[in-house]
């Protein structure tokens, strides 16, 4: 029998497959279909068809790499003590550095892990590859995959089995010559159109010597002894081999990726020649091993026992260790399944590794392991900060109290009491006991505090008190801190001037933040937080627009984990100060949801539940915001008493969307003097600017002292809005609207057209009010459906009859008179009366002003 079968009856799909590549709308192709239908040989062949202007890569996803963050890339990814995000751009540029068109080859995409899906994703999504995978249908795939074709980046080919007529026809050219149509049908009946299966059971029978060529057609005699089962059949396949052979499938299987020098150590070399040629292994032209055929490696996973894979993962894994660029997660989790006694140092690294990677259950199994084989206080601080992480607050404090504190170097202490401190304030929620413990150990050890004054710093500014914050960490020798404790340092000063209203030092602060991460990629977890108090203070200053494209730039969509959440949550804000109630509603309610069960203990989704709740009521669904705000208030956590202000405006927000007025003013005023007594004045401004959208001009005076106090427009324009409303002044209402605008803040800009509206007509401007009207409701349009009493005060229809309505709608059409008297059947005077009633009736006098008043309404 041929070594390999033509391809029969893929020609179509074959053709659809070479023509994605050459597809500016989609990016490659996704082939679907069950286990053992040829998608992966269709996929070969088609990526076999590129021209040698492409560079070509394959990977695959498998049983065993799947819990292995990054496994498919491995052989790109390097050192993998780093950001999940510097990870993938680290991959992406490793396959793509020859400057060649990219061509990737994904087996079995559904086995891949997150990492590796992100990698496929972002390839696709940056158009920086084309992509053919397999994938098997039924099968849960990650994310990152199924968004490929959801979102219509791939085409997807949903591979069916061969028709009866197409497994004839691949009977005969696989083996030459015609068969018995009673060969034929007990071949169909039992594969089905199955190629994988079909293969091997011809492999089987012509072995046993059952399926003979009889004068040039080929006859199956006798029953078949094999099940129809496709998993039995690949176990006979890979049972037939020797001994030595099946090893060298075995040690790939439990390891893959493997590197061939691994291999190379681990089995003879002949046995490792014949799984090539068997087609049971392949090695790529880097030099990396995996198993030939994704069933391969589950079949063989299967009949090992337990005491088999141990081994042959403690054999891997003695070989992993003497390779400075083994991946040290992959090493770890072989050491840690393979019985072999755990290794401090291997442990130690793996469980940074996972961590890094945000696989938390693993970080955890690998740091206990390296607790149990060392008395390091280092070590066990790693559990302890991987716990903390875990939300497991007793358990932290358990570790931390089984630490002699007259043993452990400074450093090494300062860093337990930061840790037993920020565990006590965020998973146990004890902020007294959390500041006793900072206290206590500042008094105790006077000299070199810069790690715990760090802490005291975040401490402080978390309890909405800015200034105290700033002076603790002006005592800091920043120079002399790790990049953990620079990173927290300048994050809690970006946010504390944020709090002051100095929006230009908060940003060198951040800046210094950003410095410190690009040194120290392993902490990315941290780089959503400092955009999201960078965006922020821009935000609370008046610069939204600036806010909305500093997350943009700087939150990358390979971000991953709970940071992937955060960075959606910081969009949502900034999508919320520039009045897109739409993307603010959907991204905010996306970054709780992800957020899932994560972050609950420690409070983590409480801020963007508030946020979320104002959205909602900002678009007018009541219902939702009070659910939310209710969410909200039942995870109140004593570490965020820094927003106490802007939980406050979420319910004037609530209020105020149901009409209560006096209510939303009362809360707005609570907000504003829980801001001014904890000197946080840039959310006094957001909170009395709030209450002058509510229509209270009396907070003229103090938004006038803030304008002198905070940096940015939006004091002294706030301030600006609460004067033209004391005074009435429609004009000046309808100057603060435009300067809004401009300013990006589009929802205070139409309020301030609604208060305008209203002013107009107090006044009897009955054309400037309804242009004012015309403004606000045009404006919350495009904020996505906004609502409040300002605009529900200023909605009026315009006075017209019915036919100076259809005459006037006509006239902002820019039809002339006679044009409108010829499609209404009017005579042209008539018309002229029509248009002048109109306009008289709206209180303008040009036409073109009339024709502008109806746009605006319309």
């Amino acid at each position: 029998m041929k070594d390999r079968w033509p391809l029969t009856g893929r020609g179509e799909e074959l053709r659809l497959i070479c023509e994605a590549f050459a597809d500016d709308e989609h990016r490659g192709m996704i082939v679907a279909g069950d286990a053992g239908v040829g998608k992966t040989r269709l996929a070969r062949d088609a990526v076999e068809l590129a021209n040698d202007t492409w560079s070509v890569h394959r990977v695959a996803g498998t049983t065993t790499g799947r819990a292995i963050s990054l496994g498919a890339f491995a052989r790109w990814a390097g050192d993998a003590d780093t950001s999940p995000a510097a990870l993938v751009r680290k991959v992406i540029n490793g396959l793509t550095a020859d400057g060649k068109p990219l061509l990737l080859f994904v087996d079995d995409a559904h086995l891949l892990d997150d990492l590796s899906a992100m990698v496929v994703h972002q390839l696709v999504l940056q158009d920086a590859a084309k992509v053919v995978a397999t994938l098997r249908t039924g099968q849960p795939a990650p994310d990152a995959i199924t968004a490929l074709w959801k979102d219509r980046l791939l085409r997807r080919l949903e591979l069916q089995p061969l028709s009866r007529a197409e497994t004839i026809t691949l009977l005969e050219a696989g083996l030459g010559g015609s068969w018995h149509s009673d060969a034929t049908s007990r071949m169909w009946k039992l594969t089905q159109g199955n190629a994988l299966f079909l293969r091997h059971l011809l492999d089987q029978e012509l072995e046993s010597g059952r399926l003979i060529d009889d004068a040039g057609v080929w006859t199956w005699r006798g029953a078949s002894a094999v099940s129809p089962s496709l998993i039995e059949l690949v176990e006979l396949q890979i049972g037939a081999v020797t001994g030595d052979v099946r090893d060298v499938v075995d040690l790939v299987a439990v390891a893959e990726p493997l590197p061939r020098s691994c291999l190379d150590t681990l089995a003879d070399a002949e046995a490792i020649e014949t799984a090539e040629e068997r087609g049971l292994i392949t090695t790529s032209a880097d030099g990396i091993v995996q198993v030939g055929h994704p069933l391969y490696g589950e079949v063989r996973l299967n009949q090992c026992g337990r005491s088999r894979l141990r081994r042959l993962r403690a054999e891997v894994a003695g070989a992993l260790v003497a390779d400075p660029d083994a991946d040290p997660l992959i090493l770890g989790i072989l050491w840690l399944d393979s019985g072999l006694t755990p290794d401090a140092q291997v442990m130690t690294r793996a469980a940074l590794a996972a961590q890094a990677r945000f696989d938390m259950e693993l970080s955890e199994q690998l740091a206990r392991a390296a607790a149990k084989v060392s008395d390091d206080p280092a070590v066990t601080l790693l559990l302890a900060s991987v716990l903390l992480l875990r939300e497991d607050g007793t358990g932290v404090e358990d570790l931390l109290s089984s630490l002699p504190p007259q043993e452990m170097p400074t450093p090494v202490f300062h860093n337990a009491v930061n840790l037993r401190a920020n565990n006590l304030l965020f998973t146990l929620r004890d902020r007294d006991k959390s500041w006793a413990v900072i206290e206590q150990a500042l008094r105790s050890t006077p000299d070199n505090t810069d790690q715990l004054r760090t802490f005291a710093g975040l401490w402080l500014v978390t309890a909405g008190r800015p200034a105290e914050a700033l002076e603790m960490n002006s005592a800091i020798d920043h120079a002399g801190l790790d990049s953990f404790g620079t990173i927290v340092a300048r994050s809690t000063e970006t946010l504390a001037l944020g709090d002051l209203g100095r929006p230009g030092l908060a940003a060198e602060r951040a800046a210094a933040a950003y410095a410190a991460l690009t040194e120290a990629p392993h902490e990315s977890f941290q780089g959503s937080g400092i955009v999201e108090f960078h965006a922020y203070a821009l935000l609370a200053a008046g610069y939204p627009a600036a806010a909305a494209e500093l997350v943009r730039r700087k939150l990358s969509a390979d971000a991953f984990g709970p940071t992937a959440a955060m960075a959606v949550a910081a969009a949502g804000m900034t999508a919320l100060g520039v009045g897109d109630l739409t993307a603010a509603t959907e991204q905010l309610g996306h970054a709780t949801a992800a957020l899932g069960d994560y972050g609950k203990v420690i409070g983590l989704p409480y801020r963007f539940h508030i946020m979320h709740a104002e959205a909602l009521a900002r678009t007018g669904h009541i219902d939702a915001a009070a659910a939310t705000l209710a969410v909200a208030e039942s995870h109140r956590h004593p570490a965020y008493m820094y927003v106490e202000s802007t939980f406050l405006l979420a319910k004037a927000w609530l209020a105020a969307s149901h009409g209560a007025v006096s209510e939303a003013r009362e809360y707005g005023y609570a907000a504003a003097e829980y801001a001014r007594h904890h000197g946080q004045w840039a959310r006094e401004v957001l909170a009395l600017q709030a209450v002058a959208q509510f229509g209270d001009g009396a907070v003229t005076g103090r938004l006038t002292e803030l304008a002198d106090t905070v940096e940015g427009p939006r004091a002294a324009l706030a301030a600006q809005l609460a004067w033209a409303l004391a005074q009435h002044d429609g004009t000046a209402l309808d100057a603060v609207s435009d300067d809004f605008e401009t300013m990006g803040d589009r929802l205070a800009a139409a309020d301030a057209a609604g208060h305008a509206s209203v002013a107009h007509r107090q006044a009897g401007r009955r054309g400037s009010a309804l242009t004012s009207s015309a403004r606000a409701d045009r404006i919350a349009h495009e904020c996505g459906g906004a609502v409040s009493p300002a605009l529900a005060s200023a909605r009026i229809p315009l006075p017209f009859t019915q036919r100076e309505r259809e005459v006037a709608r006509l006239v902002s059409q820019g039809l002339s008179n006679r044009e409108i008297a010829t499609a209404m059947s009017l005579s042209v005077r008539t018309v002229e009366g029509y248009v002048y009633q109109a306009s008289s009736k709206a209180g303008v006098t040009a036409r073109n002003d009339l024709a502008a008043l109806v746009r605006q309404f319309d």
